[in-house]
């Protein structure tokens, strides 16, 4: 009887969690708004946090910037920094950089029509994120 209740009460508490990430309203990003996201140069060698227009999750946390040459960077202050590539694909601007143990494949798609609030979706080893992020230097 007692396996009964705590099998129920989890049952419960599993089905009356949090919204799924997945089930969020997302939009397709334009290539308009893509352009108010990029930084207007190539990626410099030495990249200044401060200075460039930047995507930041500070809970994760994780921070994201994009130049017009197609690459972007990354800093994860738990992993480490590093570059990759994106492209704009059906609305979905999509990231990607290899890294020694496992690749990044990193997703940012609109909150709103209008593509002035975005979010970042991922699957690191816990399963799927959607990280809403601030814009930082726009």
């Amino acid at each position: 009887m007692k396996f009964i209740t705590l099998f129920l009460t989890l049952l419960i508490f599993v089905s009356c969690g949090s919204r799924n990430e997945s089930e969020e309203e997302t939009f397709q990003i334009s290539q308009a708004s893509l352009s108010r996201l990029v930084n207007a140069k190539v990626m410099p060698s030495n990249i200044d946090l401060s200075t460039e227009k930047t995507l930041l999750n500070r809970d994760y946390p994780i921070e994201v910037v994009l130049f017009s040459d197609g690459t972007w960077f990354y800093d994860l202050p738990n992993l480490g920094e590093g570059r990759g590539t994106y492209t704009l694909d059906n609305g979905v601007v999509k990231l990607f950089a290899e890294r020694v143990l496992f690749d990044i494949n990193i997703e940012i798609v609109a909150k709103d029509e209008a593509g002035k609030d975005y979010v970042l979706k991922f699957s690191d080893r816990f399963g799927p994120k959607s990280l809403d992020t601030e814009k930082i230097n726009f």
